[in-house]
C-alpha cells in the first residue's frame, strides 16, 4: 500500500470515531442551549450537548472538518483516484460473490451477493462469527501485496486483480493452514479437487526465481500465503513446509527461541534450517484442526490484557497458555508479538478451541535487529510492560502466580547454542537471557508484594 493509500485509511478510520454534523447555538427561555444537529435518511437530527461537553465536541467537529478537507485533496491526487476506483471495483465484485463457505464438503454458510445469509456458527470462521463481514475476511487471507515477490507471482499466474479478495477466491479462498474454502453458485467441485496437492511457484515466491515464469498457471498456495517476509510453502514427503527468507541474525533467534522453548517444554512450531533459508512445518498437517490467528477476535488490539481477558473468557487454560507466549517474549526480547502470528487451533468438525497454537514467528526478537548495548535488563521496556499488565490485571497476575514456570540455565542455553549453526555472541546471548529471566522474577515478585516501582523507570532499551 503505498503512502497515499495508507493515509486515506487512517484518515477514514478516525472519521468513524468523530461525530457527524455542525453545532447549533438557540436561545430557549432565556437560556443559551447548544447541540450537535446532522441529517440522517433525509430527516434532520439533534442532540442536545452538555455545557461539560461543548469544548470536547466543538474540537471533535472541527477536527473532523479538517480531515475531511485533507481526505479530499488526498482523493484527488492520481493515487487517490486509483485506491476510489479500487474500491468501487471491489464493491462491484463483493456483489457477485454467491456459493458457499465450506469446511471441507460441509456447507457452513450461504452467501450471496457478498453477504452471509444463512450460517452453521460453530464451525464458522471466529472472523466471520464477530464480524459477518465475508469481503473481510476473504481479503485477510489473500497475499501481502508489499512483497516484492507477490507482485511476480500475480504476473507470473496472469492474475490482473488488484484487489485481496479477488486474489484469494482465485484459489477458492483455499489456504494449507485450515480447511476452510469458498465454493462458487453452480460448481461441482468437493475439497479434494481444490485443496493444494503441488506448488510451481515456491521458489518465485522465496527469491523472485526468474524460472517461475516458464510454468503455466496453476493453483499455488502463494496467493494465500500471508505475512510481510518473503516465503513459500513447499510440498515434500506429503507435508507442507513453510520457507522464509531473512537475515542470518533473524534466522538465529527463530532458531535459539524454538530450541529453549521446546527444551522448557513448551508448545513450539520448530524451526530448522535448509537450502540456506529457515523452515518450519505446518502444524496443521495431519491433524483435525484448523489454525485461526488472535485478529479474528481481536482485530488489531494485541494489548496484552485485553488479549488475556478475552482468551480468558474462552478458557483459563488457554490463557494460561497465552501467558507462557508471553512470557517468554519478554525474556527473549520479541518485540513483534502481533495479533497475526499467535492465535488458535480449532476443531475442524465442531469449531471447539483446543489449544493455543504452537508458538512460532520470533524472527524479530533477540538480536534480530542487531545486539542491545547492555545485556542489563533492569530498565528492559518489555519486562515494564509484562509487569505493567499483570499490576494492572488482578485475574492475569493470580493466573501467573499459580503457573508452574520452568526455569532456564546456562546449560539449557549452551545447549541451545550448540545445536544452532549460526554463529553469535555466547556470552551476550547467555547474559541477555538469564539477566531477563531474574529481571522478570524479581520485577513481578516485587509487585506480588505490593511493592510499588514507578512504570516509566522502564524505557525500552534498542
Amino acid at each position: 500500500m503505498t503512502d497515499t493509500r495508507e493515509k486515506i485509511k487512517q484518515i477514514e478510520k478516525e472519521l468513524e470515531a468523530l461525530p457527524v454534523g455542525y453545532i447549533s447555538r438557540k436561545i430557549i427561555s432565556g437560556k443559551e442551549r447548544f447541540y450537535l444537529q446532522w441529517m440522517e435518511n433525509g430527516k434532520l437530527k439533534s442532540k442536545y450537548i452538555k455545557a461539560s461537553e461543548l469544548d470536547t465536541i466543538t474540537e471533535q467537529v472541527e477536527k473532523r472538518k479538517r480531515l475531511q478537507s485533507e481526505l479530499k485533496k488526498l482523493k484527488d491526487t492520481p493515487e487517490g483516484v486509483r485506491d476510489s476506483n479500487l474500491k468501487r471495483k471491489a464493491a462491484r465484485n463483493m456483489t457477485s460473490i454467491t456459493g458457499t463457505l465450506m469446511s471441507e464438503d460441509t456447507v457452513i454458510a450461504t452467501v450471496k451477493n457478498g453477504e452471509i445469509t444463512e450460517s452453521n456458527d460453530a464451525p464458522l470462521p471466529l472472523y466471520l462469527k464477530r464480524t459477518r463481514y465475508m469481503e473481510g475476511w476473504l481479503a485477510s487471507r489473500a497475499i501481502d501485496t508489499h512483497r516484492t515477490n507477490s507482485r511476480l507471482l500475480k504476473k507470473a499466474l496472469r492474475l490482473r486483480t488488484a484487489d485481496d479478495a479477488q486474489v484469494a477466491l482465485a484459489v477458492n479462498a483455499a489456504t494449507v493452514t485450515d480447511r476452510y474454502w469458498f465454493k462458487p453458485e453452480g460448481s461441482d467441485a468437493k475439497y479434494e479437487d481444490i485443496r493444494f496437492k503441488e506448488n510451481h511457484f515456491d521458489s518465485l515466491a522465496l527469491r523472485g526465481d526468474p524460472n517461475g515464469f516458464s510454468h503455466k498457471p496453476s493453483r499455488t498456495p502463494e496467493l494465500t500465503n500471508t505475512g510481510s517476509y518473503e516465503k513459500c510453502w513447499r510440498l515434500i514427503d506429503g507435508v507442507w513446509w513453510m520457507y522464509k527468507s531473512g537475515s542470518s541474525k533473524e534466522y538465529f533467534s527463530e532458531l535459539f527461541i524454538c530450541r529453549l522453548g521446546e527444551k522448557l517444554g513448551f508448545d513450539m512450531a520448530h524451526y530448522e534450517m535448509d537450502d540456506g533459508y529457515i523452515r518450519s512445518k505446518n502444524f496443521t498437517d495431519g491433524t483435525e484442526c484448523n489454525f485461526e490467528p488472535i485478529s479474528s477476535i481481536m482485530g488489531e488490539n494485541e494489548e496484552y490484557s485485553d488479549c488475556f481477558d478475552a482468551i480468558y473468557a474462552i478458557s483459563p487454560t488457554l490463557a494460561e497458555q497465552y501467558l507462557r507466549i508471553i512470557w517468554l517474549d519478554t525474556i527473549c526480547y520479541n518485540m513483534d508479538r502481533h495479533t497475526e502470528n499467535f492465535g488458535f487451533l480449532r476443531d475442524v468438525h465442531t469449531g471447539e478451541i483446543v489449544s493455543m497454537a504452537p508458538n512460532y514467528d520470533n524472527n524479530i526478537a533477540l538480536i534480530s535487529r542487531g545486539y542491545l548495548n547492555t545485556t542489563d535488563r533492569s530498565h528492559d521496556g518489555l519486562v515494564g510492560f509484562f509487569r505493567g499488565f499483570l499490576r494492572d490485571n488482578p485475574r492475569a497476575k493470580e493466573l501467573y502466580q499459580n503457573m508452574e514456570l520452568p526455569t532456564i540455565t546456562k546449560e539449557i542455553i549452551d545447549e541451545c547454542l550448540d545445536e544452532i549453526p549460526i554463529e553469535a555472541d555466547r556470552d551476550f546471548i547467555l547474559a541477555f537471557i538469564l539477566n531477563g529471566q531474574s529481571t522478570v522474577q524479581e520485577a513481578i515478585w516485587e509487585d506480588m508484594g505490593e511493592t510499588e516501582i514507578e512504570d516509566d523507570s522502564f524505557n525500552l532499551t534498542m
